[in-house]
């Protein structure tokens, strides 16, 4: 017990949490951007009432999860720290992801893209482990 604790203590946890706000920051933004055209744009509108449509509403979860579960991913490739990352690492990373979700979606409340549905979870589950795929070790 004392070897997982320490383990765990171990963990690259500045660098998994600065991921994650960076990755919920974009999202926000792209949120905030999203809101604004849905307001003033018809087409945009229309386009969103198409895509949230019960066919593609699904597919549209999944797919934000997906992306923000490989942008966390992208976000720790790219800024070349000294993580490294593996399994373990990307379970957390995915616990981290999922808090922050719950946080995120308490603070920011006209939400259109993230949801907290077991499908957009499953996503952000499967953008993850995609992305991470070179790690599993």
């Amino acid at each position: 017990m004392n070897k997982f604790i320490q383990r765990f203590k171990n963990l690259p946890w500045s660098s998994l949490l600065q991921s994650v706000a960076l990755t919920y920051l974009i999202t926000a933004i792209a949120e905030i951007i999203l809101i604004w055209g849905v307001t003033h744009s018809r087409p945009i509108k229309r386009m969103m009432a198409i895509l949230y449509a019960p066919p593609f509403g699904l597919l549209v979860l999944l797919a934000v999860g997906v992306g923000v579960g490989a942008l966390s991913i992208y976000l720790i490739e790219i800024r070349r720290s000294a993580v490294y990352l593996n399994t373990t690492c990307l379970w957390v990373l995915f616990l981290c992801l999922l808090i922050a979700l719950f946080l995120y979606k308490s603070i920011l409340t006209p939400i259109i893209l993230l949801s907290t549905s077991q499908i957009t979870i499953m996503g952000i589950l499967i953008g993850l482990f995609w992305k991470g795929r070179p790690y599993w070790r």
